[in-house]
Parts: structure tokens; C-alpha cells; sequence
């Protein structure tokens, strides 16, 4: 049985003694430099602090012993605090690795993959990092200098990190894939700048001009994007789940697969955007105007639409259960197909709405104005449909069996004999039979 152990000293050089115990019980040792100067991390548990190591890789040895680890496979590597100065990661696989603090003064990183790796701290004075991946990496507080080769993209991407950003103009930038997470980016005009893929979590983005931005498949997460300018933004497959994005002019936004979850939109503008199968999922939608927005396969669930101007908006096939509608203007609206079981709608204006085939199974429809409104083959039964306006509405194939039609205006109404009247109350508080 083999086993390592690690002693380290901050005064002295640390030896680190591997004994093997043979069948004829021989013991026998090897030294390692382990100083500061020389030492290179294998994993998140090699290092030298006295405890237990593991085995480390191929590539993190031949790291440690030669500073010559081209093309190696450092995926994931812990080398926080690392001396790698001058070493050659040329062509070197580093994505995800872990170079917090690293000492990479002077080191050939020429192509090298560092997506999504943490180089926070440190040193890439007269380091060579040409054509080097760098999408996702973190370079927050890490140094440079007028020797070290970088992409002026990255380049770029570090001054943005690192020096104030607030209110600079960076029209038509391109930053796709930059990590600017965290960063005060307030009142900085993005216009028509290319940030795909880009991780902006955490990030200030208040009164920020971002129209006609692509933030496709951006990573929003928990940013603040008060009273920013959105409008005619591409944020397709964008993560904006608990953003502030109160006040936001989002107005001709995409915003197709989308997820909105727990964000807040107070007062937003979300007019003629496109919202189709975007996620928002209890999210803060108080006083948004949503006049021809396409919410086509969006998830509102328990979403309150309160006393908001649906007009000529498209609800057909989203999730609305739970979703409250009271006092909601919802004229012209396309809800065909939509499952409103169970929905208060009471005082809504649906004038001219397009419910063919919508369910309203057990919905509060008290006092809601349907008049003109098609509502061919759709599900009513069990509904309250008290003091209801139904005038010249299209009841053809209408189930409204044991719904409650107390006090309701039925003039100029359609019906044919597929419209199911069974247990229903009419106006005059008869029930028909079946």
C-alpha cells in the first residue's frame, strides 16, 4: 500500500516522503521541491498544507517538473496561486481550470482554450495570449501590460473588467461570449454590440442603451437592468431569471424562449414584443404594457395580469393557470385553444376576442364583456357567466352545461345543435334540462 503525504513549511522548503511498504517490509523515500517558488497544485486537495494527497495527474506533473505543457489537458485543474511564469501552455486544454492568483508573468498561452477558466488575479504581464479562447473567463483584477500579446477583443474585455465602463460608449462592440459579470456597466450605450453568449449575472446595468443589441443566449441572471433601453433587442434562449428590469423599455424585444422566472417587470414596456414560449413564472408583471405582444406557448403561470392592457395581445396556447385577470383589458385578444380553467376574469373586457376552443371550465366570467366575442366549440361549463355581456357572441358548439347565465345579455347570440345548454341557469334564473 502507497502513501503521500505533504508537509509543508512557509520558512523552508517542504520535503514530501513517499513510503512504500514492501512483502519484505523495505522502506524508501524521494524529495520534492514543494516551495512557493516551484510548487504547482495537482487537484483541489494537493497542496502543500500537511494533508493527505491524491494522485496527480500525468499533466499537472509534467507541468510541475518541466514548465513545458503544450497541448496538455488541464480541463478543470486547480492552479490557484500557481508559479507558472514562463511556462508553455501553448495549444493547452484549461477550460474551467482554476488560475486565481497564478503567476503566468511571460508564459506562452498561444492558442490555448481557457473558456470559462478563472484567471482573477492573476499576473499576465508579457504573456503571450494570441488567438488564445478566452469566452466565459473571468479577468476581473488580473494584470497586464504593454508586453503581454492579447486579441484586442480581449483586450478590450479586460479594460471593461478592470477600469471604469460607467457611461462609455461601446456601440457595435463586439464582446460575444465576454465574461462581464458583476461589472457597473450603468448608462453604458451597447447599441447594436454583439453579446451572445456573454455572461452579464450580477451586472449594473441601469439606464443602459442596449437597443438593437444581441443578447442571444446572454446570461442575465440577477442583473439590474433598470429603465435600460432594450427595444428591438435580440434576447432569444437569454437567461434573465430574477432580474430587475423594472422600468425597462423592451418594447419589439425578442425575447423567444426566454426565461423571465421570478423577474420583475413592473412597469415595463413589452409592447409588439415577441414573448413566444418564454418562461414567467411568477414574475412581476404590475403595470407592463403588453398591447400586440406575442405570448404564443409562454408560461404565466401564477403571474398576475391585473388591471394590464392586453389588447390585440396573443395568449394562444400559453400557461395561464393560476394567472389573474381581474379588471384586465383584454380586447381583440387571441386566446384560441388556451386553457383558462378555473380563471377570475370577472369585470374583463374580452369585446372582439378571438376564444375559439379555449376552456374555461369552472372560470369566474362575472360581469365581463363578451360581446362579438367567438366562442365556437369552447369549454364554459360550470362558469360564472352572471351579468355577462354576450351580445352577437358566436356560441356554436359551445359547452356550457351548468354554467350560470343569471342576469346575462344573450341578444343577437349564434347557437346550433351542437351548443350544450344541459343544467345550464339562463337570465331569467330558469335551468334548462337535459
Amino acid at each position: 500500500m502507497r502513501l503521500k503525504i505533504l508537509t509543508y513549511s512557509v520558512r523552508s522548503i517542504a520535503l514530501l516522503y513517499l513510503v512504500s511498504a514492501s512483502a519484505s517490509g523495505v522502506q524508501s523515500k524521494s524529495v520534492i521541491d514543494c516551495s512557493p517558488r516551484h510548487f504547482v497544485p495537482a487537484s483541489p486537495r494537493h497542496t502543500c498544507n500537511g494533508t493527505f494527497v491524491a494522485q496527480e495527474s500525468p499533466s499537472i506533473r509534467r507541468l510541475r517538473e518541466t514548465r513545458d505543457c503544450a497541448g496538455c489537458n488541464l480541463s478543470n485543474a486547480n492552479l490557484a496561486n500557481a508559479y507558472l511564469r514562463e511556462a508553455n501552455l501553448r495549444n493547452a486544454n484549461l477550460t474551467n481550470a482554476n488560475l486565481r492568483g497564478a503567476d503566468l508573468s511571460g508564459a506562452y498561452l498561444r492558442n490555448a482554450n481557457l473558456q470559462n477558466a478563472s484567471l482573477r488575479g492573476a499576473n499576465l504581464s508579457s504573456s503571450d495570449l494570441r488567438a488564445a479562447d478566452l469566452r466565459g473567463t473571468d479577468l476581473r483584477d488580473s494584470k497586464i501590460n504593454y508586453e503581454t500579446e492579447i486579441d484586442s477583443k480581449w483586450r478590450m474585455v479586460w479594460e471593461i473588467v478592470n477600469q471604469p465602463a460607467r457611461g462609455r460608449d461601446m456601440r457595435r462592440a463586439n464582446l460575444q461570449g465576454a465574461n462581464l459579470s458583476s461589472v457597473n456597466l450603468s448608462q453604458i450605450n451597447l447599441e447594436n454590440a454583439n453579446l451572445t453568449g456573454a455572461n452579464l449575472s450580477g451586472t449594473n446595468l441601469q439606464n443602459a442603451n442596449l437597443s438593437n443589441t444581441n443578447l442571444s443566449g446572454a446570461n442575465l441572471f440577477i442583473a439590474d437592468l433598470k429603465n435600460a433601453n432594450l427595444s428591438s433587442a435580440n434576447l432569444t434562449n437569454a437567461n434573465l431569471t430574477n432580474a430587475d428590469l423594472r422600468q425597462t423599455n423592451l418594447s419589439q424585444a425578442n425575447l423567444d424562449r426566454a426565461n423571465l422566472s421570478s423577474a420583475n417587470l413592473g412597469g415595463s414596456n413589452l409592447s409588439n414584443t415577441n414573448l413566444m414560449s418564454a418562461n414567467l413564472r411568477e414574475a412581476d408583471l404590475t403595470g407592463i404594457n403588453l398591447n400586440g405582444a406575442n405570448l404564443n406557448g409562454a408560461d404565466l403561470f401564477n403571474v398576475s395580469l391585473r388591471d394590464i392592457d392586453l389588447n390585440s395581445t396573443n395568449l394562444r396556447g400559453a400557461n395561464l393557470r393560476g394567472v389573474n385577470f381581474r379588471g384586465v383589458n383584454l380586447r381583440g385578444i387571441e386566446l384560441g385553444g388556451v386553457n383558462l380553467s378555473g380563471v377570475n376574469l370577472s369585470g374583463a373586457d374580452l369585446s372582439g376576442a378571438n376564444l375559439s376552443g379555449v376552456i374555461l371550465k369552472q372560470a369566474i366570467l362575472a360581469k365581463v364583456n363578451l360581446r362579438g366575442v367567438n366562442l365556437t366549440d369552447a369549454d364554459l361549463s360550470n362558469a360564472d357567466l352572471s351579468n355577462a355581456d354576450l351580445s352577437g357572441a358566436n356560441l356554436s358548439g359551445t359547452n356550457l352545461s351548468n354554467a350560470d347565465l343569471k342576469g346575462a345579455t344573450l341578444s343577437g347570440i349564434t347557437l346550433n345543435s351542437a351548443t350544450n345548454l344541459c343544467g345550464t341557469t339562463m337570465p331569467d334564473g330558469s335551468q334548462r334540462r337535459c
